[in-house]
């Protein structure tokens, strides 16, 4: 049975809360009716669980209470999670997201264990929360992409992207994201067929539209005003342009002077008019790439370049490869490594087993993510918690180098980081810490992992806590040295 569940929090929207749960309900009936069950295939086999943080009511934006059937900490696994989108503040941005650090820990957990995490609109604020959208592709509503950017840098969001679906993150924009993430998840987790049944129930919006089509666009109110409103207008209009546009333009669609758009350019991104305008659309150029097969010469003009070679110069300038190379490079990146840790159906048995093994282990086994930004922890086995003394969800999603508090002074790290950089293995003796500030000695030996095509997946971690073992050569020093003192 797959289990997928709506993550409820105080100041959610209670459309997009309940409208999930209605459209699963309503996609199950209708998949159960147009596909029946066999014992290869049984798309309808799925449960829809909503919860909250403590298993009690939530309350909407709208102060309305909206019933759950269970806590976060009564769930132990499950196949997906999605987040609905928040109602905003009175500036009209998500809310804070630093309250909800409870709900960011139980994601991140879950997707270190194979679950798919998805975010609708501002819920995408929860996902950056969590640390899931360090160096993922990820989108939100248009309006929120600033906000977005500034909060969690080190994501790679897209603007204008409806869906994006990166290594088991999925995020959406939209106020209706959340039909998207809901047609998503059937697809990806009962299969094709099924989520073509169930897209029949629903439709979904985009970005504005551009050319002919924006005037009629619907552009929401920007509350905050300043210099955010200001780039949230600027980005608006230079990706509904064309190819002739130009700063002059843009300062005249503005309502400002050329020198007054310069200064606040310089003010909000650190950008000249011209280099803004060519970011902007090798920014849409990127999402363009990611979701068309489309040539390369039609992408160009359909970003706003002028021609082919203006784009292919301005591509390479931002994003450091070419833009063919680029869409093999967002393909292949966008593939799930960790299928060894997946919770998915027909694959259950796996993870059981080889968390089984790896917790039998005598030594501290981790795998780190050289994708990621920071290269974090994505697998901690038992016994290197019982180590620590963390526990799993305040291990996965950081770099091991938290077990060294402000101890940073050590050879052994110059030649461990040296070893990373260079993807050789190596062994280290480390002194690292325990949560409770305890010193330990760590035998850390890090292997990297490639794959068949030669590609570095993992760094394997192992720890041998050899405290004792110090401790003991310690004392011969010491008694040695006082030997000789004697004689």
């Amino acid at each position: 049975m797959i289990k997928i569940v709506i993550a409820g929090s105080d100041g959610c929207l209670g459309s997009a809360f309940l409208g999930l749960s209605d459209l699963f309900a309503l996609a199950r009936k209708a998949v159960a009716a147009a596909i029946p069950p066999s014992e290869s295939n049984d798309a309808a086999n799925f449960r829809v669980v909503t919860a909250s943080a403590d298993g009690r009511p939530i309350r909407d934006g709208s102060g309305g209470n909206l019933d759950v059937e269970t806590s976060f900490d009564e769930i132990a696994v499950c196949n997906a999670v999605i987040v609905p989108s928040f109602a905003p503040g009175p500036d009209g941005k998500a809310p804070d997201m630093s309250s909800f650090g409870a709900a960011a820990a139980w994601l991140r957990r879950h997707h270190s264990r194979g679950a798919l995490i998805g975010g609708c609109g501002s819920g995408v604020f929860l996902l950056g929360e969590a640390g899931l959208l360090e160096g993922r592709r990820c989108t939100t509503s248009w309006w929120h992409h600033e906000d977005l950017k500034k909060r969690y840098p080190r994501a790679d969001t897209a603007w204008g992207a409806r869906l994006i679906d990166d290594r088991r993150v999925v995020t959406a924009a939209g106020p209706l994201s959340w039909i998207d993430v809901c047609l998503h998840v059937i697809r990806t987790l009962c299969g094709q067929e099924a989520g073509r049944i169930a897209a029949d129930f629903a439709l979904g919006e985009t970005a504005p539209a551009k050319g002919a089509a924006k005037a009629a666009a619907y552009t929401p109110n920007i509350v905050s005003g300043g210099v955010d409103a200001f780039l949230v207008e600027a980005e608006r209009i230079v990706r509904q342009s064309d190819a002739a546009f130009n700063a002059q333009n843009l300062a005249r669609a503005l309502s400002t002077s050329e020198r007054t758009l310069h200064r606040k350019l310089k003010q909000a991104c650190g950008e000249s008019p011209k280099t803004f305008i060519d970011r902007i659309r090798v920014e849409t150029a990127r999402t363009l790439l990611e979701t068309s097969a489309k040539p390369v010469k039609e992408l160009a003009a359909s970003a706003g370049f002028i021609d082919e070679a203006s784009f292919r110069r301005a591509f390479r300038r931002y994003a450091g490869m070419a833009p063919s190379a680029y869409r093999m490079w967002a393909k292949s990146k966008s593939q799930d490594k960790a299928q060894m840790f997946s919770v998915r159906k027909n694959s259950e048995a796996i993870p059981e087993i080889l968390a089984t093994i790896l917790d039998a282990c005598v030594n501290g086994l981790t795998l780190a993510d050289p994708d990621l930004d920071d290269t974090p922890i994505v697998y901690a086995n038992k016994r290197f918690a019982d180590i620590t003394g963390y526990q799993p969800e305040e291990i996965i999603g950081r770099n091991c180098r938290f077990l060294q508090a402000d101890d940073r002074d050590q050879e052994s790290l110059r030649r461990l980081r040296e070893a990373i950089q260079n993807r050789q293995p190596v062994e280290v003796t480390l002194r690292n810490y325990r949560k409770g500030g305890e010193l330990f000695y760590n035998r850390l030996n890090i292997t990297p992992l490639f794959d068949a095509q030669g590609k570095l997946i993992y760094f394997l971690g192992v720890q041998y806590d050899i405290t004792d073992q110090v401790r003991a050569e310690t004392e011969i020093g010491d008694l040695k040295a006082k030997l000789q003192a004697i004689a």
